[in-house]
């Protein structure tokens, strides 16, 4: 999981985007206040994102570290979402 975990940090990193260090499945990310919007978007497009704003977290995604070809999924739709 580690080499997955690093394929989402890294594209994070690219886009700028704030995330929280994690040893676990899921990755915690800021996108601002949209979140809501971000998620509501890439949900249309079959990914599937936690908005965290029911844990005082407005402005931020959960998003499951998955297969290497799902995070390639979620990363694209991420860049192009965020447009």
């Amino acid at each position: 999981a580690g080499s997955t975990k690093r394929q989402i940090v890294a594209a994070l990193d690219d886009l700028k985007l704030k995330y929280v260090p994690t040893a676990a499945n899921f990755i915690l990310f800021e996108v601002g206040p949209n979140a809501k919007d971000v998620a509501d978007q890439l949900l249309k497009r079959g990914i599937i994102v936690r908005e965290m704003t029911a844990w005082n977290l407005t402005g931020f995604l959960r998003v499951t570290i998955g297969k290497t070809q799902e995070n390639e999924k979620f990363i694209t739709n991420l860049r192009e979402v965020l447009k």
